[in-house]
């Protein structure tokens, strides 16, 4: 009660600061105007403090989910003898814990508090690939990536929920676009990391991708401890705010209370989110890029290694197509949340990723016209997946409703991860037709779906622009609230 009492008191001290009149009441609050410069004042600070730290964790996350690629080419699976399948089955076995993980992560988030789940997770996972790096048979490497993939359940989908709670709707596509471009920075990072640590083979007896893995791992586990400071719980925790930027705060947090409430934990809103048809759609939409967000991440380096270039030239072949796909998403974002639309920008990136993979599944000699095709579907694959979750996100209204319908979008989509492992298959190299055939498959099919997840949210819109004020008014009589209300719009 007092710490409700002493933030009350804060907000008037914010106010008379700023000499203006005290808006005391919630409803005082969602009334008054933010002036545009201290919005844009206010952002700068928020993104100077909350993006450097989800860029770093979601980059190392990715870099130690996706080194498999890089060790196999550096020499582990012959080392540690694995099968025929062995690295497919490694790619694939880590999605199995992590996406039956991913949904009680997001949903307890706000409960077991960011500050204390995220950066502990991230040192247990650091040790785990540290771990790896000793291995030395393919069951140990099996167990490795079971546990890293029920740690890592908990970043991603946390990391956007916790953006949730100190950025508009409008805002969140430009902070997702982080999260995605430090994914496929990892790609750039990783590839010369690695060319890197494999020329390390033999320091101390070890081979170079026993070093890849040992010292990421190192690396991955000192950011959890130091990660712990710089990740307040939530904006009223935020100690780098200044008293007037904290008054606006609970100013855009009064403005968007039928979007970002949160009365606690509530099976209601649970339920909210598992009997929504549109959720499930958003899944299987998610599930379908997420096949070929995982083939591409984790596998480009073999599929070039496979067109004839060396293992360390391989590594540092795959770097401008990641920076290509980060500039095209740092682009698209920025377009995306001037103009908020989503769909738009989504289908026509995602036909260029289709036409990369045609060029892969056609062209079967000239390696030129390969690696064009690499830069082609790269470019609609990251900005593709990173969309359509902010899409979701600022679909749904209330936390918990919201936690529980990204985490079951991302349960759906992460078994993307189990399929891509299994269709890009050793035995169908060097030109992995089988595996950029399904991946074209499920990239069409997400197109054709997302069409009908956008023609869902539009009807929807179209639905409550008509309404009249009776059938309003029966709605509120009936306690509807959230993103169901007749006041609520769907971006699109």
């Amino acid at each position: 009660m007092s710490t409700s009492l002493e933030a009350e008191k804060n907000v008037e001290k914010n106010a008379y600061q700023a000499g203006e009149a005290v808006p005391s009441e919630q409803d005082d609050l969602a009334t008054y105007e933010i002036p545009p410069a201290e919005t844009r004042k206010l952002l700068r600070t928020l993104d100077i403090h909350i993006a450097p730290v989800v860029m770093i964790l979601y980059l190392i996350a990715f870099l130690d989910r996706a080194n498999i690629g890089n060790a196999a080419v550096g020499g582990m699976t012959a080392e540690l003898n694995f099968p025929a399948n062995g690295l497919s089955v490694c790619t694939s076995i880590f999605y199995v814990t992590y996406v039956l993980f991913e949904t009680p992560a997001t949903t307890l988030l706000r409960t077991l508090r960011p500050s204390r789940l995220i950066p502990g997770v991230i040192i247990v996972w650091g040790a785990t690939v540290l771990g790896n790096g000793f291995a030395q048979n393919y069951a140990t490497v099996i167990a490795c990536r079971l546990l890293l993939g029920m740690c890592e359940a908990a970043l991603s989908p946390c990391l956007f929920l916790y953006m949730t709670t100190f950025y508009r709707r409008e805002e969140l596509g430009l902070r997702m676009c982080y999260l995605f471009i430090a994914s496929a920075i990892s790609g750039v990072i990783g590839g010369l990391i690695a060319t890197g640590f494999l020329k390390m083979d033999g320091i101390h007896g070890l081979s170079g991708w026993r070093w890849l893995y040992i010292i990421e791992g190192a690396l991955t586990i000192a950011i959890g401890f130091a990660v712990t400071f710089f990740i307040p719980d939530k904006y009223e925790d935020a100690k780098y705010l200044s008293e007037r930027q904290m008054f606006l705060m609970h100013v855009r947090h009064a403005q968007t209370s039928a979007y970002s409430k949160d009365e606690g934990f509530s099976w209601v809103e649970v339920r909210k989110a598992l009997t929504d048809p549109v959720i499930y759609l958003s899944g299987f939409i998610q599930l379908c890029f997420d096949v070929c967000l995982y083939g591409f991440a984790t596998f480009l380096v073999v599929i070039v290694n496979q067109l004839g270039f060396n293992s360390v030239a391989s590594q540092g072949i795959t770097a401008p197509v990641y920076f290509v796909a980060a500039l095209v998403y740092l682009v698209g974002a920025l377009i995306s949340d001037k103009y908020s639309v989503r769909y738009w920008l989504i289908m026509p990136l995602g036909l260029v990723t289709a036409v990369g993979y045609i060029i892969l599944i056609g062209v079967k000699t000239s390696v030129a016209a390969r690696l064009t095709a690499c830069f082609l579907a790269g470019s609609g694959i990251y900005i593709a997946v990173g969309l359509h979750i902010t899409w979701l996100g600022q679909n749904i209204a209330g936390f918990r409703k919201r936690s529980t319908s990204v985490g079951m979008q991302q349960t759906f989509g992460n078994m993307g991860g189990i399929i891509a492992g299994q269709i890009y298959r050793s035995t169908d190299k060097p030109l992995y037709l089988i595996g950029h055939a399904c991946s074209l498959g499920f990239w069409v099919v997400g197109l054709l779906a997302l069409t009908l997840e956008w023609y869902i949210w539009r009807s929807r819109n179209a639905a409550r622009d008509a309404m009249t004020q009776e059938a309003k008014d029966k709605m509120d009589d009936q306690g509807i609230d959230g993103d169901h209300h007749h006041s609520f719009r769907y971006v699109l």
